[in-house]
């Protein structure tokens, strides 16, 4: 009976000093999934604006972002498509956050969502595949900064960019600013109602689309 016991506490000292020797090699081969947050990118300039993520190409801009460790440094990517490019380096200051500065390619491509990605360096070169990563929200890029309508706000960030107007309301919420929305309270602008503005808030400036037959 005792050497019984002796034999299961062998293996089991056996087992377990097993499992403490692959318990590593299992860590390497399945590494700690990406841990991410939240990357802001602003324009140096201010602007009025009523989207946030709209970028001309070549717009300065810098990169904030925190909960990262002090001093860890960064790398910065911009990715639109499959193509990934390096924009920026930078270091995460003693709270833990990171203020860089870098610009949008002047040679990326107007029209087509792009994101920027800030990702802890823990190697000489290049970020790895379980590092800390700060994303950005999509952004919508312009192929310039011009301003069509002459009322001071960029095509950009205008939300009637044919109609010189600096009311950025947009009470719908159909990305069409309420001094060019033929129905400021429907976002459906009369597509589902007839032809007419579904709540009879008409906007008497600008003729309401008539559903063809």
């Amino acid at each position: 009976m005792i050497r019984n016991v002796e034999r299961t506490v062998h293996l089991l000292g056996i087992g377990l000093f097993v499992w403490l020797l692959a318990a590593p090699l299992a860590a390497e081969e399945n590494p700690a999934p990406r841990m991410r947050g939240k990357l802001w990118v602003n324009p140096v300039d201010f602007q009025e604006c009523a989207r946030e993520s709209a970028f001309a190409l070549g717009d300065p801009i810098t990169l904030t972002g925190n909960g990262l460790q002090p001093g860890d440094a960064v790398v910065v990517t911009f990715e639109q498509g499959d193509a990934v490019r390096e924009i920026a380096r930078g270091k995460a200051n003693a709270q833990g956050a990171i203020s860089i500065r870098s610009q949008i390619p002047a040679d990326a491509i107007a029209g087509t969502e792009a994101r920027i990605h800030a990702t802890v360096q823990t190697g000489a070169d290049a970020p790895t595949g379980n590092s800390f990563v700060l994303n950005s929200a999509p952004l919508q890029l312009f192929p310039d900064s011009r301003d069509s309508d002459g009322d001071g706000i960029k095509d950009m960030c205008d939300n009637c960019p044919n109609l010189a107007s600096t009311d950025l309301m947009d009470s719908d919420g159909d990305g069409l600013g309420d001094p060019c929305d033929p129905c400021p309270t429907d976002p459906d602008n009369g597509t589902t109602s007839n032809g007419v503005c579904a709540d009879g808030n008409t906007n008497p400036n600008v003729p309401l689309p008539q559903p063809t037959h």
